[in-house]
């Protein structure tokens, strides 16, 4: 494999490493393990999302009790087959930027969004998600953010390995270093327009970008104190 490699660290210090990794992981979200999944911004913890047993553990090992799991489809078909969309959703959830989109449920998916009517739903946004799923990844995978509820996302490979040990079965760690944490936006279609609920990954620069220099600054600062 040419450019950055993967490593998938497995219980007992045994690793994979290239391409390899990457189909072991897809094998093993198939069996219905919980993989940590270095992204763009941090780690996410991922699951089949039509495993009940594996989205029940996720939630246990997280501690997250109903806030509902995002999930990241293969491709715009899986998606128009997982929750209704209409042209506004389709366009955002297509779009550069690749936010979480919240639309109504067209599936069951056991213990994602317990009680609501809706599912977060995303598309893959950075290579290693293309690769995971054309490596054989199930179509629907729980994409949810690499930590513990109440904690900051893990974004380092030292620190998500030990924070996320006991929740992940494996780690599959890119050697690209991470500069800052950042989560994934989200965003929801309504009657007025988008409506972002929240503004990070993709949507963020371009509020930044717009504003007066003064502002920009001022805005500028108080986002490097939060990270």
């Amino acid at each position: 494999m040419c450019g950055p490699n993967y490593l998938l660290a497995l219980s007992g210090n045994e690793s994979v490493i290239g391409y390899e990794a990457i189909v072991e992981a897809a094998r093993l979200l198939r069996g219905g393990r919980i993989i940590a999944i270095k992204g763009i911004g941090g780690y996410h913890l991922a699951c089949d999302a039509a495993n009940e047993d594996a989205v029940t553990a996720l939630r246990d090992r997280k501690y997250r009790k109903e806030q509902a799991f995002a999930v990241m489809v293969r491709d715009l078909t899986i998606a128009e087959e997982t929750v209704y969309l209409t042209d506004e959703a389709r366009g955002l959830l297509s779009s550069a930027a690749r936010p979480i989109v919240v639309a109504p449920a067209s599936v069951l998916l056991p213990g994602v969004a317990t009680d609501n009517r809706d599912l977060d739903v995303l598309l893959p946004y950075a290579p290693l998600h293309h690769l995971l799923f054309a490596a054989g990844a199930p179509e629907r995978v729980v994409m949810t953010s690499g930590n513990r509820s109440s904690e900051p996302i893990s974004y380092q490979d030292d620190d998500a390995l030990v924070r996320l040990e006991g929740i992940a079965d494996a780690f599959l760690i890119g050697a690209r270093p991470i500069a800052r944490r950042v989560d994934d936006s989200g965003v929801r279609s309504g009657v007025y327009g988008p409506m972002v609920l929240r503004r990070s990954r993709g949507l963020l620069p371009g509020v930044v970008a717009t504003l007066p220099t003064t502002a920009r600054s001022s805005r500028l600062a108080a986002i490097s104190r939060t990270q």
